[in-house]
């Protein structure tokens, strides 16, 4: 899955502060219990059900006007790799985020593939109230 759109930007530098650091990315996932190093563990609902995943910040490179981010989550059923670009052009911040998932529960997919949607929509969010 896919996901990609801008942000408008009222304030440049702050934007690039804020890019800066995968922490700051970190701290827009919902669900976000504890953060040590590069290592995460976030807390998410399904229904009823209450789901804890580990993840890890495999990379993270920034450069002026951008940063690439490769973190890896492992849940129960549903271990993702997440490739977030972004880069700031003009008064706009342009995202591009790609979700691998390697379901081994039958039939949650779509399940997934909703929630990753929601958890983006989210971050995006986060990241404009910080930017705009």
């Amino acid at each position: 899955m896919r996901l990609q759109g801008e942000i408008e930007i009222k304030n440049v530098e702050k934007a690039r502060t804020f890019i800066q650091s995968y922490k700051n990315l970190l701290n827009c996932i919902p669900g976000i219990k504890d953060i040590n190093g590069n290592r995460f563990i976030v807390e998410n609902r399904i229904g009823f059900l209450k789901l804890e995943a580990e993840g890890e910040v495999l990379s993270f490179d920034f450069h002026e006007d951008g940063n690439k981010a490769v973190i890896r989550v492992k849940g129960v059923g549903v271990n993702s790799t997440i490739t977030s670009i972004v880069r700031i052009v003009g008064d706009k911040l342009i995202y591009d985020v790609e979700y691998i998932a390697e379901i081994t529960i039958p039939g949650i997919s779509k399940i997934v593939d909703k929630i990753a949607n929601e958890i983006t929509e989210k971050i995006v969010e986060c990241t404009k109230n910080y930017v705009s």
